[in-house]
């Protein structure tokens, strides 16, 4: 009889797991979540955020070295439910997968070639003189540097999963190959530490010229993750979010090399979000699968272990409507970076 109820007791409990377990989607515009950092994470993060400042004092002739826009393409938003000395084992957590429809590459191209002559523009228009590229590329401090080839794929998806894919952009007026310098894609550099490194190239070009250097990229998302997480619990919400969700800006001047005072960057601490609504979301997670989940998470809090729920969202997207989301954050972007090299010129 005590068995018994013991086994119903943790039934009932896993009865609450599945329904705390929630994956769901949210209608409207998802707003951009604080960041913070500092010790224990209790400092709020700076909207941008500086790097060797100086390195951009004097700088009034600049060259552009690289410049690329990503667009995330799928991704995994996910809560983890915490577990404890108390939980007897349970916990696990929720994902939501999501992917992106509807943008073609010739509007994520489109996007790139608008955000590049507006960030060019606005050089120019805050005093600086934007050396043609040809000026660099021509070079023999440039000679022999690695290139990639764009558009770029960057796939962190893993061997188990078609979610967490991204895809970079040259602009038209740089053409399909440029190189990628230290930090402006994870996973993938120049080379550093050896001479393909299009750092130490610019730091050559730089002292060789005096015209400072400047490499830009950023990261488009498409989706954002509301939801709440306790000991036992874990519910994700999934919602459509246009946003700048990475930035950075770097120099290379003749002040020093690329490993000292001649290399400043600037970096977004906030992502800069729209508040367009340019997608309608879809679940697409298949009654099969969601069947077999929850038989196994049944069996699973049975024994005692955690429970996972997983569901899968495709964001069909209006292309004009995200083009005009992209464009009014990536002009954001570009205008807070501008400003921030101007007050340390």
């Amino acid at each position: 009889m005590k068995i018994f109820l013991s086994k119903l007791s943790i039934a009932v409990v896993a009865v609450t797991l599945l329904v705390g377990c929630a994956v769901s989607s949210q209608e409207g515009v998802m707003e951009t979540q604080e960041r913070s950092g500092g010790l224990f994470g209790l400092s709020t993060n700076e909207a941008i955020e500086v790097s060797s400042g100086k390195s951009f004092a004097g700088a009034k002739q600049v060259v552009i070295g690289s410049f690329k826009v990503g667009f995330n393409d799928s991704k995994k938003l996910q809560k983890k439910a915490s577990g404890g000395f108390m939980s007897g084992g349970f916990g696990g957590k929720s994902t939501g997968l999501v992917k992106l429809d509807g943008i073609s590459p010739s509007v994520m191209q489109a996007i790139t070639d608008q955000a590049y002559n507006d960030f060019v523009k606005d050089l120019k228009a805050n005093g600086y003189d934007v050396v043609a590229r040809s000026t660099l590329t021509s070079s023999d401090a440039f000679d022999g540097i690695k290139l990639h080839d764009f558009p770029y794929v960057d796939d962190s998806s893993g061997m188990l999963s078609s979610y967490g894919t991204a895809t970079y952009y040259s602009p038209s007026a740089i053409g399909s190959k440029q190189p990628i310098f230290f930090g402006e894609i994870e996973g993938a550099t120049g080379g550093f530490g050896n001479f393909s490194n299009p750092s130490i190239n610019a730091a050559e070009f730089s002292k060789d010229t005096g015209i400072s250097v400047l490499n830009v990229t950023y990261f488009v998302d498409f989706a954002g993750a509301g939801g709440s997480e306790t000991m036992f619990t874990s519910r994700v919400k999934v919602g459509q979010l246009l946003s700048v969700e990475k930035g950075v800006l770097g120099i290379t001047t003749n002040q020093g090399s690329a490993f000292s005072s001649g290399a400043g960057s600037l970096k977004l601490g906030q992502p800069i979000g729209s508040k367009t609504s340019f997608a309608t979301i879809e679940e697409t997670s298949s009654t099969a699968a969601v069947g077999l989940e929850t038989t196994v998470n049944i069996a699973s809090a049975l024994l005692g272990s955690g429970t996972n729920h997983s569901r899968e969202f495709v964001f069909h997207a209006n292309p004009a409507q995200y083009k005009q989301a992209s464009l009014e954050v990536l002009t954001q972007a570009n205008d807070r970076f501008i400003q921030q090299m101007v007050s340390l010129r």
